[in-house]
């Protein structure tokens, strides 16, 4: 695209031994992505007797995790990177450590996104966006069946900056799979730390307050599809989310790009997702 000065993306990888998911989620990025100007922060916590309490530690395997990071860099020399291998910390203090290292722009693919298309120009439409609402706080990148999103009157505000067209979205600002704007996390105040260990998602809750209580939003850009795609049958602490597997394969294969005008509406809602699961987690 003309005239844009690509400013830097950090992509942040926050692991917990996942070795099944990890290289997928840093590897189909570096496949796909022509995006230039980027820099991955790769923090794998090792657990703790704190942390033990609560993960699903069947699916944590750090020493191999270790191990595969080590090699990283000589595999992928051109990819800036930078590797954390540190003791587990609570979420809302490893956000604000990743937040203090971070570029312009940050993406959080966590270590269970699998990137299944060049996300090139939808970060450079995003950053766009992005510097031209200064209330939008970010944008998500992961495939979405936007039919649930223009005209829903659970999110019925919609706005129009550089020629496109996007859902307002103040209910949620998780951070994950969504491209947000490093300063604008700052400025309110980055992620809560004050909560128990064990309250994982409390930092993300608590953004989200803070951007409502400053009449920010994050937003889907209507022109893209998204290019994340969920790939983790369990949550860290073992929960089944394999109903979002069998939705985003539905996404993948009958989603819709571009101006919407191939898609295909899909009647399926989170129950009929759920109803699929089998107890190897596939449909």
């Amino acid at each position: 695209m003309e005239n844009f000065d690509y400013p830097e993306m950090t992509i942040w990888i926050t692991s917990t031994g996942r070795m099944e998911l990890l290289p997928e989620t840093i590897e189909s990025f570096i496949k796909h992505n022509t995006y230039p100007n980027y820099r991955f922060i790769i923090i794998e916590q090792t657990m703790t007797d704190v942390s033990r309490e609560f993960f699903a530690l069947e699916y944590v395997d750090n020493d191999a995790t270790a191990k595969y990071l080590s090699t990283l860099q000589e595999r992928f020399p051109d990819v800036k990177m930078e590797i954390i291998i540190q003791p587990y910390k609570p979420l809302g203090q490893m956000y604000n450590q990743l937040l203090s290292m971070s570029g312009d722009y940050f993406i959080n693919l966590e270590d269970d996104f699998t990137t299944v298309c060049d996300p090139h120009d939808q970060i450079v439409d995003s950053i766009r966006l992005l510097r031209a609402d200064p209330k939008l706080l970010g944008l998500r990148m992961d495939l979405r069946d936007e039919t649930i999103f223009e005209y829903c009157p659970r999110f019925p505000r919609t706005g129009c900056k550089e020629k496109m067209k996007y859902t307002i979205i103040d209910t949620t600002c998780s951070g994950g799979a969504q491209v947000m704007d490093t300063a604008k996390v700052k400025a309110i105040g980055g992620y809560c730390i004050d909560h128990s260990p064990k309250d994982y998602g409390q930092p993300e809750f608590q953004q989200q307050a803070a951007m409502r209580d400053n009449k920010m939003y994050t937003a889907v850009n209507l022109k893209y599809w998204g290019f994340l795609k969920h790939m983790g049958r369990f949550g860290i602490r073992g929960g089944d989310r394999s109903w979002t597997n069998i939705a985003y394969d539905e996404l993948e294969k009958y989603g819709w790009y571009g101006d919407g005008s191939k898609r295909v509406p899909k009647p399926h809602k989170r129950e009929w997702y759920i109803s699929q699961r089998v107890d190897n987690g596939k449909p």
